[in-house]
């Protein structure tokens, strides 16, 4: 297993313009300047990722290193892969401990974007070293949750998780009782080699989704 806690994170003040959408908030600009002194300097994305092989297949279950996870659509990306990457990648929970009034949602909201930049940053840089590490041209990506929900239950992540053990001190994830994690802008998930790209997203109908990588479509 692999803990990667000094990712680099450059902000890209046009591209959080971008996200953010702050054309419609230009008479706001010394209040995010504000936040952005605070928020910035503390951003931290952090990962997790170890090295897995599928040790059994049954139906639609798979099972990597014993620990079994059951998804129709997982066990159809995976039938010609016999190694896989489990990992966990966060924004790191530094950004949650600046005070904000409850009542702020502007800047709850920006707060929301640089975090999700920080993830953005935390995938790219596990999917690309996992690429030059183990010689991978290509990977795709599943994750628990994400999409409709008998695609891949969110409560897979439980047994995900097992496979690292103590998540919360490692890279300050929690996984809560209804499968939901803190901070909030964490994603767990197996990365696979692959000669064609696959994203969740794109058997996902939901139509209001800032983060969709790839277009909803039916078909699998």
């Amino acid at each position: 297993m692999k803990t990667i806690t000094h990712i680099p994170f450059n902000f890209d003040y046009n591209e959080f313009s971008k996200q953010a959408h702050l054309s419609r908030y230009a008479d706001q600009s010394t209040n995010l300047s504000t936040l952005l002194d605070k928020a910035v300097p503390l951003v931290k994305p952090k990962a997790l990722y170890r090295v897995c092989y599928i040790t059994d297949r049954s139906g639609i279950d798979i099972f990597l290193q014993g620990v079994k996870f059951k998804s129709a659509v997982l066990s159809h990306n995976l039938r010609e892969v016999e190694r896989v990457f489990p990992y966990i990648a966060t924004c790191g929970n530094e950004l949650d401990h600046i005070p904000l009034s409850q009542d702020d949602l502007l800047a709850h909201y920006w707060l929301d974007t640089i975090k999700q930049m920080a993830l953005t940053a935390a995938l790219k840089y596990v999917r690309s070293l996992l690429c030059r590490k183990f010689g991978i041209n290509k990977l795709s990506t599943m994750n628990p949750g994400s999409g409709e929900r008998e695609l891949w239950p969110i409560e897979e992540q439980q047994p995900l998780f097992s496979l690292f053990g103590d998540v919360e001190t490692l890279i300050g994830v929690k996984l809560t009782e209804s499968c939901l994690m803190i901070p909030n802008k964490s994603v767990s998930g197996l990365f696979f080699p692959t000669e064609t790209t696959f994203e969740s997203c794109r058997l996902c109908s939901r139509i209001n989704c800032d983060h969709r990588r790839v277009p909803y479509t039916i078909t699998t």
